[in-house]
């Protein structure tokens, strides 16, 4: 079924016409009593009268933020987890897209990429790597406001990476 004829079909139930009404109104506009032969343009022409008679189509929902580099779905990632740990008050989109900017202005020389999806995978990769800083530093803070000590690396010759302070915050958290 096409956009159009489904547009039309919910037309016909949000103006409340019976199939008799219906079919007067295409017979009247395009010459036809059923809907299901028209041409895409018999079908524009339905929906204008349909408008004119007070129908208003209601716009799709914006789609959430889709992200195509493998990078930019990990910077994703970490902002809705960041939300879920209660490190980011404001998660929309927007405030992620500003995250971005702002990273992106300061390596770019001032001229920051507006949009999440917008980025190459080399700005993507800078992006991710302060995402990556910022929660590991809200992460870190948080354990030691909590009593608890920063777990060292595999080597023991320093402080746990990105991966396993993540890991340790999580099972942290839910003692």
């Amino acid at each position: 079924m096409s956009n159009l004829l489904k547009l039309v079909q919910i037309g016909k139930r949000e103006l409340a016409l019976d199939d008799d009404m219906y079919r007067d109104m295409l017979q009247q506009t395009v010459g036809q009593r059923s809907s299901k032969n028209l041409s895409q343009w018999q079908l524009s022409k339905v929906l204008d009268h349909m408008k004119a008679l007070g129908f208003k189509p209601k716009p799709k929902p914006a789609a959430k933020t889709q992200v195509r580099l493998p990078e930019c779905k990990k910077i994703l990632a970490i902002w809705i987890t960041m939300r879920k740990q209660g490190f980011i008050k404001n998660a929309s989109d927007a405030a992620l897209d500003a995250f971005v900017k702002r990273m992106t202005s300061q390596i770019n020389g001032g001229q920051g990429i507006e949009k999440l999806n917008w980025l190459k995978s080399e700005d993507a990769y800078h992006v991710l790597e302060a995402l990556k800083r910022w929660h590991y530093r809200v992460m870190k803070e948080a354990i030691l406001a909590a009593g608890g000590r920063i777990p060292s690396n595999d080597d023991c010759t320093g402080p746990a990476g990105y991966g396993k302070l993540a890991e340790y915050y999580q099972d942290f958290i839910r003692k």
